[in-house]
């Protein structure tokens, strides 16, 4: 089965903090931990034990390992499963705001580029 993907898909875990945007009022927003999977400019795959929504808008936070950058960016739920019980994959696509922070995408995932911030908000 051949896939149409705009982007090249690394496969590669990285550390994830999830929050989801408005989720708390007055009280500090929850902040849920996962993983990635595999990770391209346009989404990542990601491991978790909390059920987002299709379609839910998140503010992510992704650690990334091999360059040490860290990268915080929105992203919407285009898909969602059950892997076993109480532990979920979802496939999130990115919202680029900021180019910058694409740059830093492109420097973690292909090792080319200029010297970035060490965190970039998108």
């Amino acid at each position: 089965m051949r896939e149409n993907r705009k982007d090249k898909r690394i496969a590669e875990e990285n550390r994830v903090a999830i929050e989801l945007p408005g989720a708390a009022s007055a009280e500090e927003p929850r902040v849920f931990n996962a993983l990635t999977k595999d990770i391209s400019l346009g989404g990542a795959r990601i491991l978790t034990d909390h059920l987002f929504e299709v379609g839910a808008s998140l503010r992510m936070t992704l650690y990334l390992s091999k360059s040490k950058q860290i990268v915080k960016a929105r992203a919407d739920v285009r898909w969602n499963r059950m892997i076993e019980d109480g532990l979920y994959e979802m496939g999130v696509e990115f919202e680029h705001g900021i180019p910058t922070g694409v740059l830093v995408l492109i420097t973690h995932l292909y090792g080319k580029g200029q010297t970035v911030p060490t965190s970039v908000q998108f």
